[in-house]
């Protein structure tokens, strides 16, 4: 049986624009008996017959059992519109997104493990946590929630658009009066909703643990798409760990400012890179994984990491500055195109360490005098087409760094890299991950003590050895579609 239910029918839609979507043998739900928080509502087909439910505006108790069917035949609810009060996703069904749905402040939308929700292909759907808004998503390795698209065996990145969430933290755009402003994520159309950034750099837009999001990234025009997981100045006191995308049409993850701390992140076959930064982004990483698709038809400017301090290279405060730990980056071993394991720009810090990029059309390149702002140390670069490109070649690779020498600066003795091949035999296997050095290098440190990352992990790349299976369970899927 598969039914849909519309939250236009519970009262929790702003009215405009939210339609009931029902029908035929479809299912609505009546607010009689609670629908909110922890409630127990009822639903009701349209032959007037009543079956109890374990409340949709809460998470009280789905029939034993209902929580392990496939997605396929779990009833289907339809999302649209603003969700304007707490909400629950529960395992039992599956849910639509149709649109561009925002979660309004000050709502909470708390996902149960094992749910799985589409986004709707003709719409590009998206869901967006506004600031002030939350979204409780934690699912366990095993019962993981899941972004994806409608499209089953025949899902297409950029089928969709993705998970945005918009907080109330930092960031670094400025008025013409050097007052700070919020900004307007890109890819969303209902610009009036896609605002972000403010004061709090501890401000807390909830937890994303234990979360798959793949086939994302629709675009609404030419270099404005969104990516599989967008963050607009989400703040630290926000639990972000755990958390896969894979088949995007844009980067996997993305940061427009903000302070908030990420770890076993995993990014599969982007279409453009896998870890992003601008706007003045300042958390802490650790525990990074990409690989890059090796059968993408054409190189891109694809990297692996690319950061800014704003698209004008201001030196606008806060500056972005993130703090890496323990990442592995497999590129598509092209050696034509521009194509950077790490691309340092625009003014932008960073401070890397422990970190493997191999894969690449060149494994570093740094621009507009960002190169003396820099760490990359106890680092492995290996397998790729370059080290970093000499200075002065002609375009389009010419140099734009002001003189600053990439390939000195990562030799230097100080920096202690390695540029040894460590043995990792699953960089280039889309079906199985195996990123494991045989030969780990013996060139890390450990991360700092700070209450966030784990200083245990004195290792370079994301996985300590055999026995290190953080990337395991079903919240991770391994595969070339």
């Amino acid at each position: 049986m598969r039914a849909t239910i519309s939250l236009a029918a519970l009262g929790l839609l702003s009215a405009a624009g939210c339609n009931a979507i029902l029908g035929a043998g479809d299912y609505y739900v009546g607010l009689s008996g609670g629908g909110g928080e922890g409630g127990a509502g009822s639903v009701s087909n349209t032959s007037g017959s009543t079956t109890s439910q374990g409340g949709d505006g809460g998470g009280g108790g789905a029939p034993p059992g209902a929580c392990e069917l496939p997605a396929a035949q779990k009833p289907v609810v339809t999302i649209e519109g603003d969700v304007t009060t707490d909400f629950t996703l529960t395992c039992d069904k599956t849910y639509k997104l149709t649109g561009e749905v925002f979660v309004q402040p000050p709502a909470v939308l708390t996902i149960q493990p094992g749910t799985t929700i589409f986004g709707d292909k003709v719409t590009g759907a998206a869901l967006v946590i506004r600031p002030g808004a939350k979204i409780q998503a934690v699912g366990t390795a095993d019962a993981p929630i899941v972004f994806t698209s409608e499209g089953g065996e025949f899902a297409d990145p950029g089928d969709w658009g993705g998970l945005v969430i918009l907080g109330n933290a930092p960031i670094n755009v400025l008025d013409s009066m050097g007052m700070e402003v919020q900004e307007n994520v890109e890819g969303i159309l209902d610009e009036a909703n896609a605002y972000y950034g403010g004061q709090n750099a501890d401000d807390d837009s909830g937890s994303l643990a234990y979360v798959r999001v793949e086939y994302g990234g629709k675009a609404i025009a030419p270099n404005n798409e969104l990516n599989g997981v967008t963050f607009g100045g989400v703040g630290r006191g926000t639990e972000v760990h755990h958390v896969m995308v894979r088949q995007t049409t844009d980067d996997c993850f993305e940061f427009f400012g903000g302070t908030v701390d990420v770890s076993h992140l995993i990014c599969q076959a982007p279409g453009d890179d896998g870890f992003d930064w601008d706007f003045g982004y300042a958390g802490r990483m650790q525990f990074l994984v990409l690989q890059q698709d090796v059968s993408y038809p054409a190189p891109q400017d694809m990297n692996g990491f690319e950061g800014d301090n704003d698209p004008a290279g201001s030196a606008n405060t806060p500056v972005s500055e993130p703090i890496i730990y323990n990442a592995t980056l497999c590129g598509q071993d092209y050696n034509t195109g521009q194509q950077y394991g790490a691309l340092l720009k625009k003014n932008t810090r960073a401070h890397i360490f422990n970190t493997i990029i191999s894969g690449f059309e060149a494994a570093v390149d740094v621009r507009n005098n960002s190169g003396p702002q820099l760490e990359l140390m106890r680092s492995a670069f290996f397998g790729n087409t370059q080290l970093a490109y000499p200075e002065n070649q002609p375009s389009p690779y010419d140099d734009d760094d002001m003189a600053f020498d990439e390939s000195a600066w990562l030799n230097a003795g100080p920096n202690q890299n390695s540029f040894a091949d460590p043995g990792i035999p699953g960089c280039d296997d889309m079906a199985a991950l195996s990123l494991v050095p045989a030969n780990p290098p013996a060139n890390a440190v450990a991360p700092p003590a700070d209450g966030f990352f784990d200083s245990t992990a004195n290792f370079v790349g994301a996985f300590r050895d055999a026995n290190d299976t953080w990337a395991t369970g079903a919240w991770v899927i391994w595969s070339a579609q």
